[in-house]
């Protein structure tokens, strides 16, 4: 069994003063090694442990580099499309959030399509044109966000519309209902008014919602710093069991080395020297 196999050395050749006296040490840790076979297997053990924590190691600089790729991809799309961070709502979130607000907007406008005065069919159809009408809206307003003229002119249009919405549910509940004039315009109001205030919640969703790459960039920061957590742990994980095999070894090895007999014309803390330099060779991590 040759020593050097089991693993690089790490220490410095200025260390080993007499390379004679470390070959001897070298050559009696191989001895022993030999005439001890349950030991020398539990040191290839130890050095597979080893060379699996290197592989650990080797994951764990991808994982922390792959973070860093990842955060700043993040940070040069939060820079060009949110650079005031005030979208904190995922596309995904804030996409659910406006489909519900769309869902609950369209129950209001099915009964402004009653007001038309349609079969079944016509009134689902008039009330489908209306949903997407408000859908443009929240879209129009986030489109028209920082442009005054623009945002004030689609105001205007919605505005109209809702007005329109409004006259045609109290005629609708005065000739249909037979609700005196005023319960009619105060019904109306409160329907349009919900309408109105689904249209605006929308698009204030929508004004926090990120766009789909950088909710994307996010989720994907989110899923590498996961990655680099558990390739962290694992690496911490093989550490520990590979201490506690050097430990177990020393225990057997140093004793040998301390009690052994040292070769002529050198000293006892020479030779002891030389052994644990030995020991040391075997395991380059300790």
């Amino acid at each position: 069994m040759a020593i050097n196999t089991f693993a690089e050395h790490d220490q410095p050749d200025h260390e080993r003063d007499d390379p004679i006296l470390q070959t001897q040490a070298n050559a009696a840790l191989e001895r022993w090694l030999q005439d001890h076979p349950a030991v020398a297997g539990d040191i290839k053990e130890t050095v597979r442990i080893h060379i699996h924590l290197q592989e650990l190691q080797g994951r764990t600089r991808e994982a922390e580099k792959a973070v860093q790729e990842a955060e700043h991809r993040h940070a040069t799309l939060a820079t060009r499309l949110d650079p005031a961070g005030y979208r904190i709502l995922g596309f995904a979130v804030g996409a659910a959030l406006v489909v519900v607000l769309v869902v609950l907007d369209a129950i209001p406008l099915n009964w402004a399509a009653q007001a038309f005065g349609l079969d079944s069919a016509g009134t689902w159809l008039v009330t489908f044109i209306l949903v997407v009408a408000s859908v443009g809206a929240m879209l129009g307003f986030e489109v028209t966000r920082g442009h005054a003229r623009q945002r004030g002119i689609l105001a205007a249009v919605v505005t109209a519309g809702y007005l329109a919405l409004l006259g045609l549910r109290t005629e609708f509940l005065t000739a249909v209902a037979a609700e005196s004039f005023l319960v009619a315009v105060l019904q109306a109001a409160i329907l349009t008014a919900i309408s109105a205030g689904l249209v605006l919640c929308g698009s204030a969703v929508m004004a926090r919602t990120q766009a789909l790459s950088l909710s994307r960039g996010r989720d994907a920061v989110r899923r590498a710093r996961r990655a680099a957590a558990e390739a962290r742990a694992a690496q911490n994980q093989a550490a520990e069991k590979l201490q506690r095999h050097i430990g177990a070894l020393r225990q057997l090895l140093l004793p040998w080395a301390l009690g052994s007999a040292t070769p002529a014309g050198v000293d006892r803390a020479q030779w002891a020297a030389a052994l644990e330099q030995a020991i040391r060779a075997l395991f380059p991590v300790s």
